[in-house]
């Protein structure tokens, strides 16, 4: 699931007042000032005035109001003594525009409901992803291909198989509209990177009813090993519950990661897939009461995550490197 990219404004901060007692002058002066069509934008977007700027001594005057509005802060009038305060609001989230390859993606992609850092010219996101980033003077990302991400361990990418059945989460076409289980965009496990190309995520929003996911492959007998870490993403390493993935191959678990929390490490889980025709990948969560939910049962999320966010994930758990191969593995 490709995750949302957002740009935070920050421009106005704290409060500002403008009084007269910076440059005391009073009552009606007739002055010179030079008009010449000034347009204003902010953050590139044109705005309406409400009266026209002009130059005076060197210095561009344009309404206070039109500009502090633009930026979502509050313009009052203060008659006593004379001034003008400008609050900030709330910070915002402006959607950009992303490119692949200079290629824009789908609108959709960036929502602008929340927000997510984008690790722009990191070099160790380059090298999570093998995709060098680019932000213009507008704030658009551009994602070019540079060198293919790396798998680690042996083997093929489970993500190269194509699931004979997705269930809960990823059989929702509207959180997975592709039935896309991973995208550019990488795990982040304690503040390491895995490729996102090679990481198969599943998230959940808060207020959202959601199923618990899995996924079933036919192997018909062709792999004798699996292997892959299980993590919970950095964006929800407050998740107080727990998660855990069990490995069924023909109906029998044969491999788990045990429970986890977020702010723990990637746990390694392994299975032997020798003889085995269906393999099935099964998520489990337990919640801070001990309930717990499997695949395919309904969950609802709480309203507020933990840090008091309304839209940062509940949980977002990472499979990562996940492989099948045909040789063994040491169990």
């Amino acid at each position: 699931m490709k995750r949302t990219v957002g740009f935070i404004l920050g421009i106005v901060t704290g409060t500002m007042a403008i009084a007269g007692a910076s440059y005391a002058s009073t009552g009606v002066q007739h002055i010179k000032a030079s008009f010449a069509h000034i347009g204003v934008s902010v953050n590139g977007k044109a705005v309406t005035l409400t009266a026209q700027p002009f130059i005076y001594d060197k210095n561009v005057y344009v309404p206070v109001s039109t500009v502090g509005h633009a930026l979502g802060a509050k313009v009052a009038w203060v008659n006593k003594p004379a001034g003008v305060t400008v609050t900030a609001g709330p910070a915002r989230v402006q959607t950009l525009q992303v490119y692949d390859d200079g290629k824009a993606l789908p609108s959709g992609i960036t929502d602008g409901k929340t927000f997510y850092d984008v690790p722009a010219l990191d070099a160790q996101y380059a090298a999570a992803t093998g995709l060098s980033v680019s932000v213009d003077k507008l704030g658009d990302v551009n994602f070019m291909q540079a060198s293919a991400p790396t798998l680690a361990g042996s083997g093929s990418p489970l993500l190269a198989l194509k699931p004979a059945l997705l269930s809960g989460d990823f059989a929702n076409t509207t959180l997975y509209p592709q039935g896309q289980l991973s995208g550019y965009w990488p795990a982040s496990v304690l503040g390491q990177l895995y490729p996102g190309q090679y990481t198969i995520e599943w998230a959940v929003a808060p207020g959202q009813v959601t199923a618990l996911p899995g996924l079933t492959y036919t192997l018909a007998g062709q792999y004798q090993s699996f292997s892959a870490q299980f993590a919970v993403d950095d964006l929800s390493k407050n998740f107080p519950g727990y998660v855990q993935l069990l490995v069924v191959g023909d109906g029998k678990t044969i491999g788990q990661s045990g429970w986890i929390q977020g702010g723990a490490a990637p746990t390694s889980v392994t299975a032997n897939l020798t003889g085995v025709t269906t393999l099935r990948l099964v998520y489990e969560m337990k919640t801070t009461t001990g309930t717990i939910y499997k695949t395919g049962q309904s969950y609802t999320a709480p309203a507020v995550n933990v840090d008091g966010s309304k839209t940062d994930p509940i949980i977002v758990t990472d499979l990562m490197n996940a492989t099948v191969s045909t040789t063994s593995s040491t169990q």
